[in-house]
């Protein structure tokens, strides 16, 4: 049962992102390859994240995501999080539609950046739309 609601979430979330399919790849460009289950939509959209560092101080602020799928989301802020933690996020799915999700995920990956932030990968474990 469980199986079947995620499935079914996952291809409603999947509804509401637009994606762009990225041209296939010519025999002199040198690719990485995908890993990837579900496309990503690589459009900055606004989010509210919610969360605790490794400090365990709480944390809240605004940021932009770099991408997101129906699965998970990759983003950058200026706080490390803890591996397995729990963040909460607000998400204006495509600006100036009005159409925002919450969602709860766990964070899967926490790495430094180059400009100082840090990248943080996220599992999508609940959304529902607002």
């Amino acid at each position: 049962m469980y199986a079947i609601c995620e499935q079914r979430a996952t291809e409603f979330l999947d509804g509401y992102l637009a994606f762009i399919d990225s041209p296939s790849p010519s025999a002199h460009e040198v690719k990485f390859f995908e890993r990837r289950r579900k496309p990503r939509l690589n459009d900055s959209l606004p989010v509210r994240i919610w969360g605790i560092d490794t400090n365990d101080e709480v944390l809240s602020f605004d940021s932009h995501l770099d991408n997101i799928s129906s699965s998970g989301l990759f983003l950058r802020i200026p706080r490390q999080l803890k591996i397995s933690s729990q963040i909460s996020l607000v998400v204006r799915l495509i600006n100036d539609s009005g159409v925002m999700a919450a969602i709860r995920g766990r964070v899967l990956r926490d790495e430094p950046q180059l400009d100082g932030s840090r990248g943080i990968a996220v599992k999508i474990t609940e959304h529902s739309f607002l």
